[in-house]
């Protein structure tokens, strides 16, 4: 079985979620091929495996099979989060230790730059579950993104 996650069905939902932010109220499989480079044919058939879990609102119309003018009005969180546009507790974790490493690079105390390195080392390495965990409770719980 051939893996069609990352060579269609990424690139056409990273540009569904594009062309809907930049406020089309709909997005036709012809917008989505042509910001794509795939033909229509491919990106249905990517839409129709994302339908559900990443789309939210896909409409195929009757026009005899040909997909130009079906259409996409809504994805769903899960999909923001697969195309990076909204965080996971992962992603947060890695930024929250790139984020001590850099203020450790920039701290001119040593014993402070000491404690800041370890703090990035501990949640880059054995604390990022546990930090992953904790901002998903905290932060993206709340906010109805985790």
């Amino acid at each position: 079985m051939e893996d069609t996650w990352v060579s269609r069905d990424l690139p056409v939902l990273d540009a569904v979620v594009k062309l809907l932010d930049e406020g089309n109220f709909v997005v036709h499989v012809a917008d989505i091929a042509n910001e794509t480079g795939f033909d229509t044919r491919t990106v249905a058939q990517a839409l129709d495996a994302l339908d559900g879990p990443y789309v939210a609102e896909y409409q195929k119309l009757m026009t005899g099979g040909i997909p130009d003018s079906w259409h996409v009005s809504k994805v769903t969180p899960e999909a923001r989060q697969a195309v990076g546009q909204w965080p996971t507790a992962d992603s947060l974790a890695v930024q929250l230790a790139a984020a001590f490493s850099e203020a450790a690079e920039k701290e001119n105390d040593p014993e402070r730059k000491s404690r800041l390195r370890q703090i990035a080392s501990f949640l880059a390495e054995t604390g990022k579950d546990v930090a992953a965990e904790v901002l998903a409770k905290v932060i993206l719980r709340p906010a109805g993104m985790g």
